[in-house]
């Protein structure tokens, strides 16, 4: 593994050494298959352009992006969060909590301690994925009451298999909390509490999954195969996946965009997490896988309140992704004018006082290895122009997208570090 001229080869899960300045490629788009594409990021390199160039200061970047994102206001907490349930389980106090967003079904959220601490702790805030999985949220961070959760819309055993794949099967905000953290975990616009109900989703979209899924059964019998069976909850996983993209346009139209209403959500969790008691507001921190290190990469950008995020399987340039892997990318990753602002690398890089840790996967699926080698050189260049170069981590990891129990276990150190 190499990043740039010069560079040396480096054990996975070790940082890069920046020995000397890196050349970066153009960060115009390279679409890697649409001639028409092509020609406008030739034509923006002919020009000079590049996608993020225009970041500036910072109270200026936060209301371009606030902008660009159709950020709306969020309510005030005039009271603490409602609290439903309290159990104690393998080492952790468990609290359920609900508030409202101000608009649409509440936002469900569990805060997590370790079991018996009074005092005040250190408090991060734990972002979900996006993983195609949003009939859960918190769930998948984070056991309940009674361990695994068993939710009516997920089994225990679905849940399980999707921690498997993804989070190496474990619970990443009960490690946390158990290791010293009050850990908020809740339902972003979208996912769980907060998701679209299928019956709200256009007719079309349900006959669309259906005659696919009828396309698939046939095509199994046809190669001489059973039938696949597809469960009431793959199929409305689909839907839901359907109906994103009209989702978005609905969502421009009424000027705010998934990627904002996510944030918001965010936001007002970040409010109810430094309100609660028992959590050291001055050491607040952030943290996700995927989708999840988006939301951590937008939340500390906005609010100085978050003093270190970790960003997992999650970094890349804007060409990196556009360069054959868009349509693996969400609409709350890609959101539409965001690279008015800043590419990734330089959102991330906004605060150069923020603790920062990005955990690349060098065998990501969803992000090709230039686009993520750039990110890190990016990110190493802005912190040491910013003044604090050991602020930023980048250590890469041979692993697909997902989070391996060593990488959780690194950054859970980093955390304890960061916010000491």
């Amino acid at each position: 593994m190499s990043v740039g001229p010069g560079a040396e080869s480096v054990p996975a899960g070790e940082h890069l050494p920046v020995t000397e300045r890196v050349e970066v490629r153009s960060l115009a788009p390279a679409p890697g298959r649409d001639p028409a594409l092509r020609a406008l990021a030739d034509r923006s390199r002919e020009a000079g352009g590049q996608v993020g160039s225009g970041i500036g200061s910072l109270a200026a970047t936060r209301g371009r992006l606030a902008e660009v994102l159709g950020l709306l206001p969020r309510p005030r907490i005039a009271e603490p969060a409602e609290r439903l349930v309290e159990w104690t389980r393998d080492g952790v106090d468990g609290v359920e909590l609900r508030w409202s967003t101000g608009f649409g079904a509440p936002s469900s959220a569990w805060l997590l301690r370790p079991a018996g601490e009074t005092g005040a702790l250190p408090g991060v805030l734990a972002l979900h994925d996006h993983g195609g999985f949003t009939r859960v949220g918190r769930e998948k961070l984070a056991d309940g009451p009674d361990g695994v959760p068993n939710t009516p819309t997920v089994s225990r055993e679905e849940l399980q298999a999707f921690r498997d794949r993804y989070y190496g099967g474990r619970a990443v905000a009960s490690d946390l909390a158990r290791d010293g953290f009050a850990v908020l975990v809740h339902d972003a616009f979208g996912w769980g509490s907060r998701r679209t109900p299928d019956e709200a989703i256009a007719d079309r979209f349900h006959r669309s999954v259906d005659l696919q899924l009828a396309g698939r059964r046939a095509e199994s019998i046809r190669d001489g195969a059973a039938a696949a069976e597809v469960t009431p909850g793959q199929r409305s996983e689909l839907l839901t996946a359907a109906n994103e993209p009209q989702l978005a346009k609905e969502l421009g139209v009424l000027g705010t965009s998934l990627a904002g209403l996510v944030l918001r959500d965010d936001l007002i969790a970040l409010d109810h997490l430094t309100a609660a008691t028992g959590v050291r507001a001055d050491a607040v921190g952030c943290f996700g896988l995927s989708g999840g290190g988006a939301r951590a990469v937008l939340l500390a950008a906005m609010d100085d309140r978050i003093r270190a995020a970790g960003v997992v399987a999650m970094m890349s340039t804007f060409a990196g992704v556009l360069d054959g892997h868009a349509d693996q990318h969400s609409w709350s990753f890609l959101s539409p004018g965001l690279s008015r602002v800043g590419d990734w690398p330089a959102l991330a890089a906004l605060r150069p006082e923020l603790s920062l840790l990005v955990q690349y996967a060098e065998r990501d699926e969803l992000f090709g290895p230039a686009g993520m080698h750039d990110a890190h050189t990016i990110l190493t260049e802005r912190y040491r122009a910013g003044g604090r170069p050991g602020a930023y981590t980048g250590t890469f990891h041979d692993e697909p997208h997902r989070w391996s129990v060593a990488m959780q276990a690194e950054l859970r150190a980093w955390l304890t570090a960061a916010l000491a």
